[in-house]
Formats: C-alpha cells, sequence, structure tokens
C-alpha cells in the first residue's frame, strides 16, 4: 500500500488510463494518415487541372488569332471582290458605250449623265452572260450527242454457265469454256 505525505492510504495508480490514451494516439495517427493521402491525390487533381486550363487557355488564344486573322483576310477579300465588281461594272459600262459608239445607235444615251445611263447596261452584260452560257451548254450537249452517236452503247450479255467467254481486249486471254454436250 502506498501512502501520501501526510500518511493517508492512497490507492495506486492502475494501468486503466494508458488503454484509452494509446487508442487515442493510434486513431490520431491514423486520421493524419489518412488526410496526408487525401491531400496529396487532391494536390495532384489540381495540378493536373491547372495543367488543363493552361493548354485550354493556350488553344483559346490561338483559336482567338486564326479568328482575327481569318476575320481580316475576309474583310479584304470582300473589299477586294467590291472592287473587283465595280471594275467589271465599270468594264462592262465602257465596252457597252463602245459597242453603242459602233453602231451609231447610242447617240440619245450617250448625252446623259453617267450614273442615269448605268443602269441597263448591267443588266444587258447579265442578259449576254446568260446567252454565253447557254450556248457553251447547247455546244457541249450537241458533242456528248454526236459522241453517242458515233459509239452505241452495247448491252451486256447475260453469262450462262453453257456459252463460251470470249477473250478480253486488253491482251490477257482465258481459255473459252468448252460446250459440253
Amino acid at each position: 500500500m502506498y501512502f501520501d505525505i501526510y500518511g493517508n492510504p492512497t490507492k495506486p495508480k492502475s494501468a486503466s488510463l494508458i488503454l484509452p490514451m494509446f487508442l487515442v494516439l493510434v486513431a490520431s495517427g491514423g486520421g493524419n494518415y489518412w488526410l496526408w493521402k487525401e491531400r496529396a491525390r487532391l494536390t495532384g487533381e489540381v495540378n493536373a487541372a491547372t495543367a488543363k486550363l493552361a493548354l485550354a487557355e493556350a488553344a483559346h488564344k490561338e483559336m482567338a488569332e486564326k479568328l482575327e486573322k481569318l476575320e481580316t483576310e475576309r474583310d479584304t477579300l470582300v473589299e477586294a471582290r467590291d472592287q473587283a465588281l465595280k471594275d467589271a461594272q465599270a468594264k462592262a459600262a465602257e465596252l457597252a458605250k463602245l459597242k453603242d459608239d459602233g453602231t451609231g445607235a447610242g447617240a440619245d444615251e450617250g448625252s446623259q449623265p453617267e450614273g442615269a445611263g448605268n443602269k441597263a447596261k448591267p443588266e444587258a452584260k447579265a442578259d449576254s452572260k446568260a446567252d454565253a452560257k447557254a450556248e457553251t451548254k447547247a455546244e457541249t450537249k450537241s458533242e456528248t450527242k454526236s459522241a453517242a452517236k458515233e459509239k452505241p452503247k452495247a448491252k451486256p450479255k447475260k453469262k450462262t454457265a453453257d456459252a463460251p467467254r470470249r477473250p478480253k481486249a486488253d491482251g490477257a486471254s482465258k481459255a473459252p469454256v468448252e460446250r459440253e454436250l
């Protein structure tokens, strides 16, 4: 038995406190280990997401540059098209004026201002283009019809087991099948 300083008997300290303290220490260590593993996993996911974000931003920046480049190219092409249309209209008007001057029929129209007389000229140009297209189509149709008349198409013959095979025209000949009687 144990006695304190004053001589009073005391109970001996038991080992009952050691077991709960050990269990708390093990649980704390296990929790810390689990949290450390989760932190490492989440850090890896964050790094992967950051890398994907950087790639997506780079792709977005590249696409924005391409879009800007294509828009400027489109704008220049539209301007070039408009300029070409204006040039074509001017040339068509000049050509029509020259044709009218050559025939003498355009004396009335030559006295009109350029803006007033130019309205009918592009329509005449469109009609002449349509006529030219129709003529080329008619020529190609007549050429194909004449070619079709020269080489009539033969109908394919049905091959039967009894009919002999003819040798091919390209030089590769096969032995004809003999008929059995």
